[in-house]
Order: structure tokens, then C-alpha cells, then sequence
């Protein structure tokens, strides 16, 4: 158990890097937004073709980055309710359900972002913004990128459960946490 803390440990870190990706993404896109009201107040002109750019860079660089660690971190819904009602056998019976369902829809997820993405790089897809056109292909890859992170993921959860007696739906309950990754 001690190479698996150790992998997520890393993985751990991967993860931080993307919230905080998403964290300096959201502050770039708040100073944008406000420079632009200020200069469309003060100035009467605005940022050309600052709506496009924020709606297509910054919005996917503030979702996506961050989307493991959102997952990670429990703050999404999951069975916690049905599962404290059962027992402990039937509790690891639908957790393995529930882990595998998610890792074939993420994986296939994964796959499909994938193609759409290498698609749109050989199309060199773009988006007009004030009259030029900027690249949008490199943004997709992002997608793929998350989602194999959640697919990661759900696959040291499986791990954990397989080799922890309790079950659990986190990779790191907060009454067991490791010290190293706090």
C-alpha cells in the first residue's frame, strides 16, 4: 500500500498544479473583465474581441485544470446517504459497481474528447476575435487531459478499495489521511 500512497502522492501534485491553473485563470479572467469595464466606462472603447477571449481560453483554462481536484475532494455528489444505510459487504459491492460504470463512461469519454481534439488540430480550428482568428484546437486537449485524470482517479480508488478493508467512494477519507499528503 505504501508504492500506492506513494503514486498518488505525485498524483497529488499533478492535481494541485491544475487548481492552481484554474485558480490564476480565474484571477487573470476578473483583472481582464475589470480593465475592460474600466475602459469602456472611463474611455469610452473597450477590449476588441475580449468577450471571444475570455469565453474561449480563459473559461476552459478555469474549468477544466481543476476538475480532478473538485473530484477528489468529495465535494461532489456521490451515494454517501444509501451507502451508511447497508452493510459493509453490499457497501463494497456498489462501490465496485459504481467505480466501474464511471470508468467506462470517463474512459470513453476520454476517447472521444480525444478524436474530437486531434480532429480540430488538423483543421487548425480557430475562433474571430476583432478581426483575427486564434487558435482554439490546443484548448481541446485539455478535455482529454481531465477527464484521464478523473479515470486516474477512480482507478486509485479502486486500488484502495481493493486493498482497504472499509470501502470507501474517496481515495483519502478524512479520519485516515496520510500525513504526507496534507
Amino acid at each position: 500500500m505504501d508504492g500506492i500512497w506513494k503514486g498518488y502522492k505525485v498524483f497529488n501534485y499533478i492535481k494541485l498544479v491544475g487548481i492552481w491553473i484554474s485558480g490564476i485563470s480565474v484571477l487573470v479572467m476578473m483583472l481582464f473583465i475589470v480593465y475592460d469595464v474600466t475602459a469602456r466606462t472611463l474611455f469610452s472603447g473597450s477590449i476588441r474581441g475580449g468577450f471571444e477571449i475570455i469565453q474561449n481560453y480563459l473559461m476552459p483554462l478555469v474549468v477544466f485544470p481543476g476538475l480532478a481536484f473538485a473530484y477528489s475532494s468529495g465535494v461532489l455528489p456521490k451515494m454517501d446517504l444509501i451507502l451508511d444505510k447497508v452493510s459493509e459487504k453490499v457497501q463494497k459491492v456498489i462501490i465496485f459497481s459504481m467505480l466501474l460504470v464511471e470508468l467506462f463512461v470517463l474512459v470513453l469519454i476520454v476517447q472521444f474528447s480525444w478524436e474530437y481534439a486531434m480532429s480540430s488540430l488538423e483543421r487548425k480550428t480557430s475562433f474571430p476575435a476583432a478581426g483575427t482568428l486564434y487558435p482554439l484546437y490546443p484548448l481541446f486537449f485539455l478535455i482529454p487531459a481531465a477527464f484521464a485524470m478523473i479515470v486516474t482517479e477512480n482507478v486509485f480508488i479502486l486500488i484502495r478499495n481493493i486493498l482497504v478493508k472499509e470501502p470507501s467512494l474517496l481515495m483519502i477519507n478524512k479520519e485516515e489521511k496520510p500525513e504526507e499528503l496534507l
